[in-house]
């Protein structure tokens, strides 16, 4: 493994927190340097690199589009330092205190309360409180230490760890496909046809796949719910067709057959769900706990579905 870096990695992350408060003032009081100690670091990290990163002046400071790069590359390098961190904090100590968590009433009542139940019990110092929110919210401007969401983000002050990929498939109830006119063969005809969309975070874009083809369907949605229950009642009504997820919600109406599958040669892409939290609490031990619980329980949850 080559060593011998031809720049100064401490250097590299002074660049980033620089970018990051848009000021070398700012970024020196929030690493507790001098300002002077900043600037040379800065000045010796281009000289290295052999390029500018910044572009400075008496009122303002911008970052070249190579700089904007570099950052990015910086970024990741500190999360991953900030990850070896936590690991061995963690090994050290309990995860304790309070932890509030966001998670969408879409991915279900029962999977936000066995989390919280096991992560209660397998950690006594820790206190939970969980919110069940029907819109997306941010964790920093809202007050949350987690939300579970979409991403991956384009936000650098936040961090976006994928808990699971929620795996759907197309289905409507034995009565709605009696009624159709002929068989479906084509992802094409959907766009006809009465749809329930589940909502998950807003609307989402919904897309099929079968060997090297690609589909993005544009139906007629006509009823949205931010919740897989409501979603399927409507669906064994016969009120239309929708993506539901096999490994929560659907298992016992498949084997009885009132909920049957549509277009089966065709995969619907799945929805990736993050837990998304603030870049300073990277390192946060409760953080972490909470994320591998939150995995666990997917994962159980599965394996009941398919037991």
């Amino acid at each position: 493994m080559e060593q011998n870096l031809p720049f100064d990695l401490g250097a590299l992350l002074v660049f980033g927190k620089v970018v990051d408060c848009r000021s070398i003032s700012k970024a020196a009081t929030s690493l507790g340097m001098p300002k002077s100690t900043v600037s040379r670091k800065l000045t010796r990290l281009e000289s290295d690199l052999g390029i500018k990163l910044l572009r400075r002046n008496t009122h303002q400071l911008t970052v070249t589009d190579l700089g904007e790069q570099i950052y990015d590359h910086a970024m990741n390098i500190l999360t991953e330092a900030n990850g070896v961190r936590a690991l061995v904090e963690g090994s050290k100590q309990e995860p304790q205190g309070e932890l509030r968590v966001a998670i969408p009433v879409s991915l279900g009542i029962d999977y936000a309360s066995r989390v919280g139940a096991t992560f209660l019990q397998r950690y006594p110092h820790s206190r939970l409180d969980i919110r069940l929110v029907d819109n997306m919210v941010h964790p920093i401007k809202d007050g949350f230490d987690v939300v579970f969401g979409p991403g991956p983000l384009q936000d650098s002050t936040l961090i976006a760890r994928k808990v699971f990929d929620l795996n759907l498939f197309l289905c409507a109830s034995t009565e709605f496909v009696g009624q159709l006119p002929g068989p479906l063969t084509d992802p094409a005809q959907l766009n006809n046809l009465p749809f329930i969309d589940f909502g998950f975070c807003g609307p989402q874009k919904l897309a099929v796949t079968r060997r090297e083809s690609r589909h993005e369907l544009s139906p007629q949605v006509r009823a949205r719910a931010n919740n897989f229950q409501v979603c399927k009642e409507y669906i064994l009504q016969g009120l239309g067709i929708g993506a539901m997820p096999t490994q929560i919600i659907c298992t016992n109406e498949l084997r009885e057959g009132t909920i049957v599958p549509i277009l089966p040669d065709w995969a619907v892409e799945p929805l990736a769900v993050h837990m998304i939290y603030p870049f300073e609490l990277s390192c946060s031990t409760l953080i972490s706990a909470f994320y591998d619980t939150a995995c666990q329980i997917i994962v159980e949850n599965i394996a009941r579905a398919e037991g």
